[in-house]
C-alpha cells in the first residue's frame, strides 16, 4: 500500500500507511514486516526531503535485515536474501544517505562554529567599543572615532554621521570619512529621502544598489560605483538623535544581516556617547560663561591664577545665603576686599557694610562701639549710642582680626551669632538684630584655641564657611595684572588734575623692560598691600613717564639676582628670570615639606601636571623636604 501511495505522490497517506505498518510489526514481533515498513517509511521521508528521518528509518531497516540474514543457516541463502531488491536498496540508501547527511552535518557544524566565532568577536568588539566611546567627551573627536570603528568592524569604505539639530530637528552631516565635498553635498540631498527614513527609526540595508531603482539616480552612488549601503538610526533615551550611514564599493564585501545587527547595537552605544558628549559640551560652555560672569562680577579681585579662580568660585557659592564666613590669610592679602565682594554681590548689597578692626581699639571701647550703650552707663557716656551691630542691621558686619578680642567679648559675640540679639551697655532690654557676620584673621586660630585664648564655641559658629585667601607668593602669575591694575588706578585718580611726581614730571604710565620680571623675583612678605604701596611710591617718586628697574632699586626693593650658569667651555650666560609659576611651585613644596600630592592640591593641579612642571623648571624631586 505504501509503495502505491508513494508512486501516486500522496506523501502524507504513504507516511501514514508506513507508520501503521511499523506499529503493527512491533506489536506482532514481525521482523520481516518491520524491515520492509521502515524501508518504505525511509523512502517516503527521503522523497519529502526529511533526510535525517529517512536516515534513521534506513538504519533500522538495515539492522533488521542483517539480523534476519544472520539467522539463515546456509551462506548461499543468506546471500540470496540480502540480494533482494528491497534489502539491497535499503542497505545502499542507508550508506549513501549516511555519508551525505554526515557531510552536511559537518558543514553545518563548521558554519555554526564560524558564526559563533564571529558573534563572540562582535560581542568583544562591542564591549571594547562601549568602554572606548564612553571615555571620549569631545564631540568632534567622538564622531571621528565612531566612524573609524564602524568602518573597521564591517569593512565599509565610506561613512557619514548625521545628527539631529536641537532647534529644527533637521538631520545634518557632522562628520564624514572617504567623501569629498561634492559627494557629501549629493549625499545630503539623498538624505532627504532615504536617510530621513532612518531618522524615523527604520534601518535601511541595500545589498545591491544597482538593483534598487530608487538609488540609481543618486549621482554620488553612481559615480563612485557604490555596491552596498547600510543606514542605521542612532537611538538614545527613546528618541532618534542621528543616523549612521555606511557604504562600500567592493562587490566581494556586501553588507549582510550580521553587519546590520552589529551596527544597530553599535549605533545605540554611539548615540548614548554622543548625548553624553553634547551634555558635557553644554556644561563646559555654561561653566565658561559662569566663570566669565564671575570674573566680570568680582572685578575687585584681580588675577587669573588657579588660586584666584578657586577663590572666585567659592565666593560665588556664598552669594545666595547668609551663612557666617571666616576669612583667613596673611596680612595684606586682601581679606577685607573679599568680605566687601561677598556683601556687594549678595542679597544684602542694598544695606550697609560695617567694617570693624578688632585690634585697633581697646577692649572696653570696642565693646561699646559694637553693642552701643545707654546714657550714664559709664563715665563719659553723656548720651545713648547705637552699636555698630545694630547699625549694620539688614547688612553685613565685618570683624577684622577677631582673634584680638578678649574672651569676655567673644562670649557676647557668640550670643549675637546664636540668638541674633544684642543688649546695649547699661540696659536690660534685648534687641533683635538681622545681620550677617563675616570675620577675618591672620593668626593661627587653632593654636589660639589650644592655648585657651580663643573660644572653641565661637570658632565653630564663625567657621560655617572658611575662605583662605592665598598669599602673593602663591600667585606670582597675577603680579603683572596687579601691577597694571594699581598703576592704572593711580593714573585714573590723577585724572586731568595734572598731578606730578617729585621732580614735576607727570605720573608714570608705563613699566619699563625688566620691571615685571624684577617684581616677580621679590618674595613679597607684605603680599598685595606691599605691592600696592610700592606702586604708589613709584608713581610719586619716579622721574619721567616710564618706571625702570633702577627706580625699584632707588626705593630699596630687595630683588635677588638670578645666578650665572655655565653653558659650555669658556662661556656662560644668565638664565631667564624665575617665572611666577616656578616660584609658586617652590612655595607650595616648601609649605608642605615636599609632599607633592598636597602641593598639587594647594596649587589646584594634579600630581602629573606638577611633576611635568617641576621637570620643565628643573626643580629637584626632593625640593622642600626637611633636612
Amino acid at each position: 500500500m505504501t509503495e502505491i501511495l508513494l508512486a501516486q505522490g500522496d506523501l502524507n497517506e504513504a507516511k501514514k500507511a508506513a507508520r501503521e505498518a511499523t506499529v503493527l510489526a512491533r506489536g506482532n514481533h514481525d521482523r520481516i514486516l518491520s524491515w520492509k515498513s521502515h524501508y518504505w517509511l525511509g523512502r517516503v521521508c527521503e522523497q519529502g526531503l526529511a533526510y535525517r528521518q529517512a536516515l534513521r528509518c534506513y538504519r533500522v531497516a538495515a539492522l533488521v535485515a542483517h539480523e534476519i540474514a544472520q539467522e539463515i543457516p546456509k551462506g548461499r541463502f543468506k546471500r540470496d536474501f540480502l540480494a533482494q531488491p528491497e534489502a539491497r536498496d535499503s542497505l545502499d540508501r542507508y550508506e549513501r544517505l549516511r555519508k551525505e547527511v554526515g557531510r552536511q552535518a559537518r558543514h553545518d557544524l563548521a558554519s555554526l562554529s564560524r558564526s559563533e566565532a564571529v558573534s563572540r568577536k562582535m560581542l568583544a568588539s562591542l564591549s571594547a567599543i562601549g568602554q572606548q566611546l564612553s571615555s571620549i567627551l569631545d564631540l568632534e573627536q567622538l564622531l571621528a572615532s565612531i566612524l573609524d570603528m564602524a568602518i573597521e568592524n564591517v569593512g565599509a569604505e565610506r561613512g557619514v554621521v548625521f545628527l539631529r539639530q536641537e532647534g529644527s530637528g533637521e538631520l545634518r552631516a557632522e562628520s564624514a570619512r572617504g567623501l569629498g565635498g561634492r559627494d557629501l553635498e549629493d549625499l545630503s540631498r539623498f538624505s532627504r529621502s532615504v536617510i530621513e527614513q532612518a531618522g524615523g527609526g527604520r534601518t535601511l540595508l541595500t545589498v545591491d544598489v544597482g538593483q534598487d531603482p530608487a538609488l540609481q539616480s543618486v549621482l554620488s552612488l553612481t559615480v563612485n560605483e557604490i555596491k552596498s549601503i547600510l543606514c542605521v538610526p542612532m537611538r538614545a533615551r527613546g528618541r532618534v538623535t542621528g543616523v549612521l550611514y555606511l557604504d562600500t564599493q567592493k562587490a566581494t564585501r556586501l553588507f549582510t544581516e550580521r553587519d546590520r545587527s552589529f551596527v544597530e547595537s553599535f549605533a545605540s552605544q554611539a548615540a548614548i556617547a554622543i548625548d553624553n558628549a553634547r551634555l558635557f559640551g553644554t556644561i563646559r560652555a555654561e561653566n565658561s560663561r559662569l566663570r566669565q560672569e564671575v570674573e566680570g562680577r568680582f572685578k575687585e579681585i584681580v588675577g587669573s591664577s588657579a588660586p584666584i579662580r578657586r577663590l572666585r568660585e567659592t565666593i560665588s557659592g556664598l552669594l545666595d545665603n547668609d551663612c557666617t564666613v571666616l576669612i583667613t590669610g596673611e596680612s595684606g592679602t586682601g581679606k577685607e576686599i573679599v568680605a566687601r565682594v561677598i556683601h556687594s554681590n549678595g542679597q544684602r548689597r542694598k544695606a550697609r557694610f560695617m567694617a570693624v578692626d578688632c585690634g585697633a581699639l581697646p577692649e572696653n571701647l570696642l565693646e561699646a562701639e559694637l553693642f552701643g550703650y545707654r546714657r550714664g552707663a559709664f563715665t563719659g557716656a553723656d548720651r545713648d549710642r547705637v552699636g555698630l551691630i545694630e547699625v549694620a542691621g539688614g547688612g553685613t558686619l565685618f570683624l577684622d582680626e577677631i582673634t584680638n578680642t578678649s574672651l569676655g567679648l567673644q562670649a557676647r559675640l557668640l550670643r549675637v551669632l546664636q540668638e541674633r540679639e544684642v543688649r546695649r551697655l547699661g540696659e536690660n532690654e534685648v534687641r533683635k538684630v538681622d545681620v550677617r557676620v563675616i570675620a577675618a584673621t591672620n593668626a593661627d586660630i587653632k593654636g589660639l584655641m589650644a592655648a585657651g585664648r580663643f573660644r572653641q564655641d565661637l570658632y565653630y559658629r564663625l567657621n560655617v564657611v572658611t575662605i583662605d585667601v592665598p598669599p602673593l607668593r602663591a600667585r606670582f602669575d597675577d603680579i603683572p595684572l596687579l601691577t597694571q591694575h594699581f598703576l592704572a588706578r593711580r593714573v585714573r585718580a590723577a585724572g586731568g588734575s595734572g598731578e606730578t611726581g617729585a621732580s614735576g614730571a607727570r605720573i608714570p604710565r608705563v613699566l619699563g623692560p625688566g620691571v615685571v620680571e624684577a617684581l616677580m623675583r621679590h618674595e613679597w612678605p607684605g603680599n598685595v598691600r606691599e605691592l600696592e604701596n610700592l606702586i604708589e611710591r613709584l608713581c610719586v617718586l619716579t622721574r619721567g613717564e616710564v618706571i625702570t628697574v633702577r627706580d625699584l632699586g632707588d626705593l630699596g626693593l630687595a630683588v635677588p639676582e638670578p645666578k650665572w650658569t655655565a653653558m659650555g667651555p669658556g662661556s656662560s650666560t644668565r638664565p631667564s628670570a624665575r617665572t611666577g609659576e616656578q616660584i609658586m611651585i617652590e612655595d607650595a613644596l616648601r609649605r608642605h615639606q615636599g609632599d607633592k600630592a598636597k602641593a598639587a592640591r594647594f596649587i589646584g593641579w594634579n600630581r602629573q601636571k606638577l611633576y611635568r612642571r617641576m621637570r620643565s623648571f628643573r626643580i629637584p624631586a626632593d625640593f622642600g623636604k626637611a633636612a
